[in-house]
């Protein structure tokens, strides 16, 4: 994750909330009610103050509603249920992600044709999120898509849909 400005509080080994948003801030954008507490794991100094900060997510948690609006910076939040719904398609998710994967690299836009996921599903389903090359929102919206299973069947959604995208540029390009 990149930020404009160094933050003084971002030290290694510091748990943080991190939503994803797109643009400058919460204008126009649907407000975010899920987060993932992550752990800052390096922080690499850039040009004019700016800073790369790496993270390792942890767990899914529950923002209070309007929190992020009012510019809170230490918002109370709570973990997400993950104890219902884990019945998760992992074997459809691997299957769906390989073949995504084979036509990401087909595309000649990278792709690791040999993916690897979690056998915890939920896990699994953040790895499935941060394995997509879409839009932040998009990601957003799987991740506050409820329970593993239901994250998992949105991305597998969504990898099926870009898979099908990348087919038909391909065919159309070679014709």
């Amino acid at each position: 994750m990149s930020l404009r400005r160094r933050r003084a509080d971002l030290d290694e080994g510091r748990a943080i909330v991190v939503v994803l948003r797109s643009g400058e801030g919460p204008a126009g954008e649907p407000e975010r009610t899920v987060g993932t507490v992550a752990r800052v794991i390096g922080v690499t100094p850039l040009e004019n103050d700016a800073a790369m900060v790496r993270l390792r997510g942890e767990h899914l948690v529950r923002i209070p509603s309007g929190a992020l609006l009012c510019g809170e910076t230490q918002a109370p939040v709570t973990p997400v249920d993950e104890t219902s719904g884990n019945a998760a398609p992992l074997d459809a998710a691997r299957t769906v992600l390989q073949r995504y994967m084979a036509a990401r690299a087909e595309a000649g836009l990278g792709g690791d044709v040999y993916p690897w996921l979690s056998n915890d599903p939920v896990t699994a389903s953040h790895e499935v999120a941060s394995l997509l090359q879409i839009s932040w929102p998009e990601i957003q919206d799987i991740l506050e898509a409820g329970n593993a299973a239901s994250r998992l069947r949105k991305g597998l959604a969504i990898m099926e849909r870009e898979t099908e995208l990348l087919r038909r540029l391909m065919s159309w390009e070679g014709s």
